[in-house]
């Protein structure tokens, strides 16, 4: 634990992601109740909620509920939306505010498609201080470039970090200092230790553990007696604020990179736009030692709304030139065929270039993206 204790952890959790994600492609449903829905096309109301904003919340709408007890929960609400899953525009936002998080820190693991942490560490006794500046700076760009609230909790490790983030959303920022994680765990009802569901509360309630404090206090042969020789001594250290699993710094599946245009555009002259981007990306790759086999364009509209187009190539490049001619052909197609006659021509906000599908260039000075991330 020495080395973990000499660190700070930063976990960052993007604030009711999909139904936030909507509220920024139609800004007119903000402070409404808005439902995000997996229909399964049985009936017009048949599926589940996927996940919904905090005004639905409040107003009792739950993952998971059947969609039509969710429409009778908000039926005295006109403006109530119900929206289906839009996964694609969804795994767009979140690649973006994946790559801030990623650029501000030593590791960076993503959890889930809301989810990341990010280690800091100088060992130079003022890790907490840095991690904060960080945080802060994660969340002033997150909200500049994508116009969306997120939570930053920090603590010594992942556990920590994540019950900071829990401790206070939407958009808090909270930090756990080391050292004051029993002062912070000790008041809180037991089932809000992370990892610690119902069923694991009733249990411990039943024998008069009811607080994280009377947790960390308990019997550890009681506690593996009644769950076991991994999971007793478990909940006994997360209780006291203490784990020690790695933020795991997995190497990326992609690059991208996105500029927003000075201006909405309906036609492709972009040279001078897409010059820097690609390359940013050929470096990426050259420090990496590695190459790609596919490039991918990215267009997101005036509507927010994201169009891509991706070419897969029979030999590996790592060339700036190479990949900008590529995307370049990419868009040139792209605008000459958008018109389509339901939707009529769309501008275009912002564009990206996407590579991915790498493989080794052979390159004896990095065998893995690992020492690049």
């Amino acid at each position: 634990m020495t080395n973990l204790r000499r660190r700070a952890v930063i976990a960052v959790d993007l604030d009711y992601f999909y139904a936030q994600c909507e509220e920024v492609r139609d800004p007119s449903i903000r402070d409404k109740p808005v439902v995000i829905c997996v229909f399964s096309g049985r009936t017009e109301d048949s599926g589940a909620v996927s996940t919904a904003n905090y005004v639905a919340r409040e107003l009792g709408v739950r993952s998971g509920m059947p969609i039509a007890f969710a429409k009778k929960i908000l039926k005295s609400h006109q403006d109530a939306r119900f929206l289906p899953m839009d996964l694609e525009y969804y795994q767009s936002v979140s690649e973006r505010i994946m790559e801030i998080i990623r650029s501000k820190g030593e590791k960076f693991e993503q959890a889930s498609i809301d989810e990341a942490y990010l280690e800091i560490g100088r060992n130079d006794g003022d890790d907490f201080g840095l991690a904060e500046d960080i945080g802060r700076k994660i969340k002033e760009e997150i909200l500049s470039s994508e116009k969306m609230m997120s939570t930053v909790g920090i603590g010594q490790n992942k556990l920590m970090a994540k019950m900071a983030v829990d401790s206070k959303k939407p958009n808090g920022f909270t930090i756990i200092p080391a050292g004051s994680e029993r002062l912070f765990l000790n008041p809180l009802p037991a089932g809000k230790l992370f990892g610690v569901g119902p069923k694991t509360e009733k249990k411990l309630n039943s024998i008069g553990i009811r607080t994280v404090g009377d947790l960390a206090s308990a019997d550890q042969k009681l506690l593996s007696d009644l769950f076991g020789k991994k999971l007793g001594p478990e909940l006994h250290e997360m209780a006291n604020g203490i784990d020690e699993s790695l933020v795991l710094d997995r190497p990326a599946e992609q690059f991208s990179r996105i500029v927003t245009l000075k201006r909405d555009s309906e036609g492709f002259d972009f040279y001078d736009v897409l010059k820097p981007l690609c390359e940013d990306l050929s470096s990426k790759l050259s420090y990496a030692s590695i190459k790609c086999k596919s490039i991918g364009i990215i267009a997101i509209t005036n509507e927010l709304k994201v169009k891509t187009r991706a070419k897969t190539i029979s030999e590996a490049i790592q060339s700036s030139d190479k990949i900008q001619e590529i995307a370049s052909e990419l868009f040139s197609s792209f605008f000459g065929k958008q018109y389509n006659p339901d939707e009529g021509r769309f501008k275009v906000r912002r564009i990206g270039v996407r590579i991915s599908d790498f493989v080794e260039s052979g390159d004896s000075k990095a065998n893995t993206l690992e020492d690049f991330l």
